[in-house]
């Protein structure tokens, strides 16, 4: 099981400087001339995500509160409490379409719609030179209505996975940063995310 710590900031994080989980675990089908990556830190008000993929051919059609962007260009992150399998998921396009659920893969997702997406998570996407990227926000107050024993401080744990896909691409595609030891395609399996471990500044 990989493991990563969350650095912890003071104002706008300096990406430049936050440590990088690759998702470079290609999976279920033949490996992509694609590369992806995931960049994670935190304040005590919110957990703030950047990932970045290197792709041509980008695709970026879904878009509205009811969008799938997994068939599209996607960016995904996976997050739960250690000791928990319901966890939350955040999916987004380069159009920031973002699919939110909440469950567990034994009862199922339910799909949440946020009033007001750009307050609540600040998405953000823009087309590189090579590829995309896309940063956004989790705010601590959002967690807390699923889990409300989170209280952000050095060492609490996380488990979580980052993935990027592409049903409908050119080359469809299924990557992930913690492995997953499963025959058929599934990001939403609890029991395979890594750890994530808030650090200090």
């Amino acid at each position: 099981m990989r493991s990563y710590i969350v650095q912890k900031v003071t104002g706008t994080p300096d990406w430049n400087t936050i440590g990088v989980m690759p998702i470079d675990n290609h999976q279920w089908k033949e490996p992509v001339d694609i590369t992806a990556q995931t960049q994670i830190c935190w304040d005590e008000e919110a957990i703030y995500i950047r990932q970045v993929a290197k792709e041509a051919n980008i695709r970026a059609e879904q878009e509205g509160p009811l969008a799938m962007p997994c068939v599209d260009s996607c960016l995904e992150f996976f997050f739960r409490p250690a000791g928990r399998l319901d966890y939350i998921n955040f999916e987004l396009n380069p159009k920031c379409a973002l699919y939110l659920g909440y469950g567990s893969e034994g009862t199922g997702l339910v799909r949440l719609l946020v009033r007001d997406v750009n307050k609540m998570f600040a998405p953000k996407a823009k087309l590189t030179d090579d590829g995309w990227e896309l940063t956004y926000q989790i705010p601590f107050a959002f967690i807390r209505q699923f889990f409300p024993e989170i209280v952000p401080e050095e060492g609490l744990a996380f488990c979580a996975n980052t993935y990027k896909c592409g049903d409908a691409t050119v080359k469809p595609h299924y990557m992930s940063w913690n492995y997953i030891d499963l025959e058929k395609p599934n990001f939403h399996c609890p029991e395979h995310f890594g750890e994530l471990i808030l650090g200090g500044e």
